[in-house]
């Protein structure tokens, strides 16, 4: 014990104050740099640890130094519904960013775990999509290219999420290919736990036509008599919510003709075309009766001169004008499935809070990764996926999409989406995706108004545990206002989802 003399105790005291000040950086001032000098704890729910998060890093070209903050968030399956956005009484992040060296710290002090209220939703290995088959025409290159291959997205939405199939079929059918190539992605695809019939697609045939020869491979499968629903789709087409699509199909009667689908997000684009037909990147949905009456149709009849009788450069608008010449079924518009014909910055649309049943164009026109965005369902379960929270430090969680900052307050609507899109000026914008979105409010971009964090990967760390990474790079104008200076280093937010 210390000699009971005030001396002792004054110095004792400054020593304690010493150490608080040296290991906990205050709120208000600038981050401090840690490196192995100063080691940090290690937590008892692991949630510290940096070992994934440095190789994530390194392999991005990130670091070694980064300005970093993270939080444990625990889910609690009670909510009665799944807003678009929710308003919490509390911080997002409890402690500053620090500035830490990737490659020298392999822990960080834990903090209390911020609890959120969730709607109660399927996870994948929940879900059974047996009344569901695929459809799917494309290259043998696209499909093994590294840039293009669908590989791993299919295998969120087609599989448990363990290797083993949720029941969906799948037709490949490979444009242009050997049997050797059809093998390998045969093997390929079963080794991620797709149940896929791969196929040669009709070398006679163009690129409408095997789209529209797509309904006779799966009206012709031999799983036919198990499926309610046919669905065509492109190979960058990610349907994110398969619960949910299952049950708004439960809505369509199986045993009567439907033609489901949805339009594109340009009103131009649908006025030029003058017809509402289902545009295919988004998924187009037929049931048995009208994919039996398509399969017996002279859908690919041709003119003397090589043109189509039904005249279409498109697959899906081909697939229409058959439907709508030869049967009496209309589209039924679904517009939770999205065909996303939106190029640019994506942010206004994952950021609106939305739930979409289908996705597309995420690796042509814009860039996103719903293959990792769609880990968190493993957590949380489908309905959180880019579920929105609001906190009291004027940071939105876009769960799965992007972390964003508001420094100078949230004083806008947040049920408006942000105008972020490349159509054009502001107002041809807003008024060519209008019908679909409603009303834009002004991209923050460059403004200074916001800082954005989006997701650069994410893993599973056992069962109902995920842990995402948000990143913002350094030399990112969006998030500067006019004449203000880079930040030093990237920046890192590491989320970890548990029960």
């Amino acid at each position: 014990m210390l000699p009971r003399t005030p001396l002792f105790r004054w110095l004792a005291v400054v020593f304690f104050v010493a150490l608080v000040f040296y290991f906990h950086p205050s709120f208000t001032g600038t981050s401090i740099l840690l490196d192995s000098t100063s080691p940090p704890q290690i937590s008892k729910s692991g949630s510290d640890d940096l070992t994934y998060v440095r190789e994530v890093l390194s392999k991005h070209n990130i670091g070694p130094t980064v300005s970093y903050a993270s939080r444990t968030i625990r889910y609690i399956f009670d909510a009665p519904d799944r807003p678009s956005i929710t308003e919490l009484d509390q911080n997002l992040f409890n402690k500053p960013f620090e500035d830490i060296k990737i490659t020298k710290v392999s822990t960080l002090e834990a903090d209390v775990p911020l609890e959120v209220h969730v709607k109660q939703s399927q996870r994948p290995d929940q879900i059974d999509a047996s009344a569901l088959i695929f459809g799917c025409s494309t290259t043998f290159q696209r499909f093994t290219d590294p840039k293009t291959s669908p590989i791993s997205e299919w295998a969120r939405w087609l599989t448990d999420g363990n290797g083993h199939s949720n029941g969906a079929g799948l037709v490949l059918a490979l444009f242009d290919t050997t049997q050797e190539e059809i093998d390998h992605a045969a093997e390929r695809l079963n080794s991620v736990g797709i149940n896929a019939t791969v196929v040669a697609s009709d070398p006679t045939l163009d690129m409408p036509g095997r789209y529209v020869a797509l309904v006779n491979m799966l009206y012709n499968h031999n799983s036919r008599d198990n499926r309610k629903f046919f669905i065509l789709m492109d190979d960058d087409t990610f349907f994110p919510a398969m619960s949910e699509l299952l049950n708004t199909l439960t809505h369509y009667d199986p045993a009567k003709p439907y033609y489901i689908g949805t339009f594109t997000e340009r009103a131009q684009w649908l006025l030029e075309h003058q017809a509402p037909f289902a545009f295919g990147g988004g998924g187009i949905i037929l049931t048995a009766p009208l994919a039996k009456q398509i399969a017996g149709l002279p859908c690919l009849e041709k003119t003397e001169d090589g043109r189509y009788v039904l005249d279409s450069d498109q697959g899906d608008r081909l697939l229409y004008n058959c439907i709508h010449q030869h049967t009496e079924t209309r589209l039924t518009y679904l517009p939770l499935l999205h065909q996303e014909d939106q190029f640019g910055d994506p942010s206004g649309f994952y950021e609106s809070g939305t739930m979409p049943l289908s996705l597309h164009h995420y690796k042509s026109w814009h860039a996103f990764i719903p293959g990792k965005a769609h880990i968190v369902v493993d957590a949380c379960g489908e309905d959180c996926l880019l579920q929105r929270w609001q906190f009291k430090d004027n940071f939105i969680l876009s769960n799965g999409y992007s972390v964003a900052q508001y420094p100078k307050g949230i004083d806008f609507d947040t049920g408006l989406m942000e105008g972020t899109f490349d159509m054009g000026g502001e107002e041809e914008m807003a008024t060519n995706v209008a019908y679909t979105f409603g009303s834009l409010r002004k991209s923050l971009s460059g403004t200074g108004r916001k800082r954005s964090w989006e997701l650069l990967d994410s893993t599973r760390e056992g069962y109902g545990r995920v842990k995402q990474i948000y990143v913002k790079r350094k030399d990112d104008a969006r998030w500067l206002a006019e004449g203000e200076e880079h930040p030093k280093y990237d920046s890192v937010i590491v989320l970890l989802w548990i029960p």
